[in-house]
């Protein structure tokens, strides 16, 4: 695919890509600020200018280096930049407009000294250069690609200001396509080369948030795909908007306010919450959700009724739009996304991990098994990450099963327990005695009445199961690991303790008639009980301090 030439983006400098790009967002552009004055003249060497890619040339120069067109001069241009052809302090001569919006252009510039050294020079519109809050915005984003260490963090080089005042950021100059516009080629991808671009996605964010960065506006538009698309380097770009450790009397947001793109937005960012690092977890889970399934996750045309859907629903799931998309992957997907922080990815670093196993080839070629005569080499990392793949399907593939079986056994195992209790309670207040039992009429009544008492809940724990659970992998994989341990655990210690008062009344104490004593079926059901509370309340406490 051809590739188009971008700087690292600012909100509201770049051109809105196609379809994606267009989503409402709520957003505060952002800017630099109060660095030393800049020199800037026309530099009149760039007298040539190509018609076609915009780039400026010495006089001497006839046809364009790069796509062979004759050269017009610069001056005779429509729409001419005052500012193209100039010198920043000295050092870096703007070549061409590359990028335009709301608050200001985007310039391809080239170092006076090192003549082949591109740059992006991203500067402020003059109206924006006096408003306080754009400046330290512009400051926070230079601040914070700077300060990020990462191959898939954008880089920044150097900040300063024009000979009239507006502020400009010198970063890296990016020659590729902008995911969001690479996914509307596209329309979705494969789950591999999705996989392996949100895997940068996360080690760039792990880095940001090792410096205590948390980037707050994650999404396809903020990431820049460079080198050959076909296995391309992703690049996190515009940290305009991103939160760090504000001093007091600093701090750049605050409760209530919302800033960020709503069909990427974490819940709690919707709110007004103050957030952290898994708003970005959030968010590049939703970033997966939209490249391996070719849409977002919440669009609903307007902000307000997206930000509703974000704080109100589950996206539809991956599986139904996309049913190539692994069982596993989904959960994960799914799971990153939770509405609740607690409930997501503890880290990006783990999230990372967990997407490993479809990412085939990294690192094979120091991963290969030393083959023997006649045969191939296979890739030892690959069997791995498809076996560790092929495990977690299966067990995602039996969670909904699972939640049947174990909701089933609890159900039936509850509610035959809380009848033989009554019944025993009924016998005992008749005597307890071998015919003490209930009447025909009685049992039937007894049937009957459980039936319709457990209608009720039975049918809204069905809807709440299939309104809230069933579609959501990473749920029904929850819900399915908290119900085996006490519904197994308590069903174990109801039958341990009907083989312990076999054994006490038929060989010990030989009266198996005894077996029928009504405060048996007290004793059982209570001990079961027990053990399934006990289970349930250990289960929730390493739960607590995994959190």
């Amino acid at each position: 695919m051809p590739g188009t030439h971008r700087p690292p983006a600012l909100s509201g400098l770049d051109s809105p890509a196609p379809s994606r790009a267009t989503a409402p967002e709520i957003r505060i552009s952002h800017a630099h600020t109060n660095l030393a004055g800049v020199t800037g003249a026309v530099d009149s060497s760039l007298a040539k200018l190509c018609p076609t890619c915009g780039v400026h040339y010495p006089a001497e120069f006839k046809v364009c280096p790069r796509d062979a067109t004759e050269l017009v001069d610069a001056d005779t241009s429509e729409d001419r930049d005052e500012l193209v052809g100039q010198t920043l302090s000295q050092t870096y001569t703007l070549l061409r407009v590359i990028g335009e919006g709301g608050m200001g252009r985007v310039y391809e510039a080239r170092h006076t000294r090192i003549g082949n050294k591109r740059f992006a020079i991203k500067m402020l519109h003059p109206e924006f250069a006096r408003q306080p809050e754009v400046l330290t915005r512009f400051q926070r984003e230079a601040e914070v690609a700077a300060s990020v260490q990462s191959p898939y963090v954008v880089d920044v080089y150097d900040v300063d200001r024009t000979a009239d005042g507006r502020p400009f950021i010198v970063g890296e100059f990016l020659d590729g396509k902008e995911f969001a516009s690479y996914l509307d080629e596209v329309g979705k991808m494969p789950v591999g080369p999705a996989v392996r671009i949100v895997r940068q996605i996360c080690k760039a964010l792990t880095a940001a948030h090792a410096k205590g960065v948390v980037h707050r506006d994650m999404k396809p538009e903020n990431v820049f795909l460079t080198g050959d698309l076909s296995s391309p380097i992703a690049k996190v770009i515009d940290f305009g908007i991103s939160k760090m450790g504000d001093a007091p009397g600093t701090a750049l947001t605050k409760t209530g306010m919302i800033m960020g793109t709503p069909s990427y937005m974490a819940p709690e960012q919707a709110r007004g919450e103050r957030v952290d690092h898994l708003a970005d977890v959030y968010a590049v889970g939703a970033i997966l959700y939209c490249a391996v399934t070719g849409q977002r996750p919440f669009d609903r045309g307007d902000p307000t009724a997206t930000l509703t859907a974000v704080l109100t629903q589950d996206p539809p799931r991956p599986r139904s739009i996309e049913a190539s998309i692994p069982d596993s992957l989904e959960m994960v997907i799914q799971r990153a996304m939770a509405k609740r922080p607690q409930d997501r990815y503890a880290s990006m670093a783990e999230l990372e991990a967990e997407l490993a196993p479809w990412d085939v080839g990294e690192g094979e070629a120091e991963l290969v098994v030393a083959p023997q005569r006649g045969q191939s080499q296979i890739p030892a990392l690959v069997a791995s990450r498809n076996s560790s793949a092929d495990q977690r399907s299966r067990a995602v593939g039996m969670a909904r099963p699972m939640v049947l079986i174990l909701g089933s056994l609890g159900l039936f195992w509850g509610a035959g327990s809380l009848m033989t209790t009554i019944a025993a309670t009924v016998r005992l207040a008749r005597g307890g005695g071998a015919t003490a039992n209930l009447t025909g009429s009685e049992a039937a009544f007894l049937i009957v009445g459980f039936v319709f008492a457990l209608l009720t809940p039975t049918i809204l724990i069905v809807r709440y199961l299939r309104r809230k659970i069933w579609d959501n992998s990473a749920k029904a994989m929850e819900l399915s690991e908290r119900l085996y341990r006490p519904v197994v655990t308590g069903l174990c210690a109801y039958g341990f303790g009907t083989l312990l008062i076999r054994v006490l009344e038929g060989i010990i104490i030989r009266r198996a008639v005894g077996v029928a004593w009504p405060v048996w079926d007290l004793l059982l059901f209570a001990f079961g009980l027990a053990a399934a509370g006990g289970s349930f309340a250990l289960q929730e406490e390493e739960r607590k301090r995994r959190a």
